[in-house]
């Protein structure tokens, strides 16, 4: 075995563990209040980071980078987490599953806006059968029953919101990747993502008591498990070793079978059903984001077919 199949074989893998997380976050959200769930997967995420990276000098930061450190915790984790958790809670695992593809194609529109990185017109292309992709997906329940009424739409806004702080963290932690370790990267969002969700936990609890405290069943304790060890920390070391190993583009094709293994998990296990505007919005959203992330490939082909 080569090292791109090997990195290719860890990419799946990141995929696989990833893919289940939407179904294991509603279970668990059945017993855990969704801030004391986020704060509990970083915090544990935040104490496995600390055991790995700690000895091998990875959380190691210049004083003046803390606040941007701060930054990329809160919009990388802590904010971006409450919003998927409470979204979780008003629409389905392979709903918000699907929007989190889209993150290339909003991705490439904020950084054209804000970094003003130039843009062509595949790029434009991939970013509008994205976005088409994207409503069809947000507005499922408009198409399947013609109103809004299952709150589902709340839901898909909420996850869309989440999906706009990631892609904040994405480009705001673009100038610290070229100096910094991506484990690096990644420890401190635990970190302070963890620390962040603090107060909000505190918050949450005082508002609706602790008494779900007492009803927590070894089920909920594994997702609490699962989410931090497994999806947060495993997931990503497996996806980061894989990129080093294999290309960009290997692994965005690889990522856009997420939506692919959460369903083989929400329909059998939650119930939920695959129609035909889940469908179709899932598939625009693959094409543009391939379109959108991948057209300087796809240029290349092109010119040697001409040449």
């Amino acid at each position: 075995m080569t090292s791109k199949d090997r990195g290719i074989m860890l990419l799946l893998l990141a995929v696989l563990l990833w893919g289940p997380n939407p179904v294991i976050t509603v279970i668990t959200l059945q017993q855990i209040p969704p801030l004391s769930l986020g704060f509990f997967r970083l915090a544990f995420a935040a104490v496995i980071a600390a055991i790995f990276f700690v000895p091998r000098g990875y959380l190691r930061i210049k004083s003046n980078d803390i606040p941007v450190f701060i930054l990329i915790g809160l919009f990388g984790s802590s904010l971006n987490m409450a919003f998927f958790l409470f979204g979780l809670r008003h629409t389905t695992a392979m709903t918000a599953q699907a929007i989190f593809t889209a993150t290339p194609v909003f991705t490439a529109i904020f950084a054209y806006v804000f970094l003003k990185e130039r843009i062509q017109v595949l790029q434009v292309v991939g970013v509008v059968v994205g976005l088409v992709g994207s409503l069809f997906i947000a507005l499922r329940a408009f198409f399947e029953t013609g109103n809004f009424e299952d709150g589902s739409l709340f839901g898909n806004s909420l996850v869309f919101i989440s999906l706009l702080m990631w892609v904040a963290y994405i480009l705001m932690s673009k100038n610290l990747s070229e100096r910094y370790s991506p484990f690096t990267l990644t420890g401190f969002v635990f970190i302070f993502g963890g620390l962040s969700f603090i107060p909000l936990a505190v918050w949450e609890n005082m508002q609706i008591g602790l008494d779900w405290v007492h009803t927590v069943t070894l089920g909920g304790v594994l997702g609490v498990v699962y989410q931090g060890a497994v999806a947060s920390f495993i997931a990503f070391i497996a996806y980061q070793i894989g990129l080093q190993l294999t290309t960009a583009f290997a692994a965005g094709v690889v990522l856009y079978l997420g939506p692919v293994v959460t369903t083989m998990f929400a329909v059998p296990v939650l119930g939920e059903q695959v129609t035909w505007p889940f469908v179709i919005g899932v598939l625009l959203i693959i094409v543009g984001s391939f379109v959108a992330t991948q057209h300087e490939f796809v240029v290349q082909k092109i010119r040697k077919k001409e040449g």
